[in-house]
């Protein structure tokens, strides 16, 4: 099915010759495979699940060397759009390509471009919806959903077209344990089918009962590729399985001084509640992670809390002062939101003026930018090289990165981080957990973490805040347990 043969790529580089990407790779799958591709960030993986689709070169452009065959197709003189009728892909950033109405009309898109016959599409679309059990967001606008429930709709998308292959780039990232688990059944099942699946992914979890090889990738090669049993001691090699700090346990916030008060907030999307009567108070150097289900609110929290949805009812509260009321330039120096699709707050065309652009803002208001702060920033997220990059065309690790430091560039006394971790290897995990810890014990920062990722959150959070169906029904001190987050 797929054959690689002293592949090597690098993107075009405004700098000269650009380091290669993938490093003359050999590789050869076989139909009836299930492959999972790990690597940190930057290793190349999902460059070489470009390749597998066509994207790379016909869609990126750079330079190609060697051979590579997909369905019997010599990539570079194939172009994706042929692949694509043999091989389905379920890309990170699903904003980039969920663009209908509803769900089922992104469903419907893929199928009449498909050589299945149109009698069946509804029967396809029925059977696909229930194999995932996501018939409830039949009739959803995928602009409207969760994050993780973006993802199941893309994997809907394209296991409606029956491919030969098919390729997931951090498929598990968004999903909470409950869709995870959904997941895994799901691909399991589509490759006892006879469907060759091959996952790109950052997460160690219990899905690699399921597959047959792993590979383990570093600097564009592959240094592993081996059963999962043998695979272990290479992710803690190359950094992907996380040494967290000590837990930071119960937390005496700086002075019991109140930053924070969210009170009975409510919002509504056609008439059906997103949150309901949420409130809560946080406080100087408290680290609180906000958990729940895909779809429970926690990312309609988080645009209420940097001020870019305004609550129905009830009001979030900066010292007193409604956030909706105090001016962006100066809302951003009081609480920095991080989201969870980088895309959504990128406006410049470098990274080192994406970085800088927030500073630049405070400093014409009469707060200076601190430019050793910065410059700390910038090298603990690895962003220094990327200076030049247009943060547009970054891996998806690398977006979050840069968009983690363009936040944190303005020191605000509230961080609001929405799935941090998604699409992060464990050396960055374990050296944001690190940072975070000092955040909040030594500046006093209050820090909020939205995750799905249980183990990050018991290393920097003290305190959850647990969201199911839009109303708060937990809120207590985080204790080590073998619960789901």
């Amino acid at each position: 099915m797929i054959h690689l043969k002293n592949a090597a790529y690098r993107y075009p580089s405004r700098q000269g010759t650009a380091p290669w990407a993938l490093d003359h790779i050999d590789l050869n799958v076989h139909q009836g495979e299930y492959v999972v591709i790990f690597g940190p960030s930057g290793s190349g993986k999902s460059t070489l699940t470009f390749v597998l689709n066509g994207l790379v070169p016909h869609f990126f452009g750079g330079e190609f060397f060697g051979e590579a065959l997909v369905c019997n197709h010599a990539v570079p003189e194939t172009p994706p759009a042929v692949l694509s009728e043999q091989v389905a892909v379920v890309l990170q950033n699903t904003d980039a390509y969920l663009f209908c109405a509803t769900v089922e009309a992104e469903l419907l898109f893929g199928l009449e471009r498909s050589p299945i016959p149109a009698h069946q599409y509804d029967q396809r679309i029925q059977e696909i919806l229930a194999f995932l059990d996501i018939e409830h967001l039949r009739h959803r606008a995928p602009h409207e959903l969760s994050g993780g429930e973006k993802h199941l709709a893309a994997v809907a998308s394209a296991l409606c077209l029956k491919p030969h292959i098919m390729i997931l780039d951090e498929p598990f990232a968004h999903l909470d344990a409950p869709n995870r688990s959904r997941l895994r059944q799901a691909l399991a099942a589509v490759n006892r089918a006879g469907t060759t699946v091959i996952v790109a992914e950052h997460l160690v979890d219990d899905f690699l009962l399921d597959v047959d090889r792993c590979l383990v990738m570093e600097k564009g090669r592959v240094r592993f590729d081996g059963t999962p049993r043998q695979t272990l001691p290479h992710l803690m090699e190359v950094g992907l399985v996380p040494q967290y700090p000590q837990p930071p346990g119960e937390q005496a916030p700086l002075g019991q001084e109140s930053l924070l008060k969210v009170s009975e907030v409510s919002f509504y999307r056609e008439g059906r509640p997103v949150l309901d009567r949420v409130s809560f108070t946080l406080r100087a150097g408290e680290s609180v992670a906000v958990t729940g289900p895909n779809g429970s609110g926690k990312t309609t929290l988080v645009k209420i809390l940097g001020g870019l949805l305004k609550p129905h009812e009830g009001c979030a509260l900066w010292n007193g002062r409604d956030i909706h009321k105090i001016p962006p330039p100066m809302r951003v120096r009081h609480v920095g939101v991080s989201f969870q699709n980088p895309n959504d707050q990128f406006f410049k065309v470098q990274v080192e003026d994406e970085i800088w652009a927030g500073p630049k803002i405070l400093g014409k208001k009469g707060l200076p930018a601190d430019r050793e702060w910065i410059e700390h920033i910038c090298n603990l997220f690895g962003v220094r090289p990327l200076k030049e990059h247009s943060p547009y065309r970054l891996s998806e690790g690398e977006k979050k990165r840069v968009a983690l430091a363009s936040v944190l560039a303005m020191k605000p006394q509230v961080l609001v981080l929405d799935e941090p971790t998604a699409g992060q290897d464990g050396r960055f995990r374990r050296e944001l957990a690190e940072l975070l810890l000092c955040l909040s014990k030594d500046l006093g920062i209050a820090v909020v973490v939205v995750t799905h990722d249980k183990d990050f959150a018991r290393a920097v959070c003290a305190r959850r805040l647990l969201l199911d169906k839009g109303r708060l029904v937990e809120d207590r001190a985080m204790v080590p347990s073998a619960e789901e987050v």
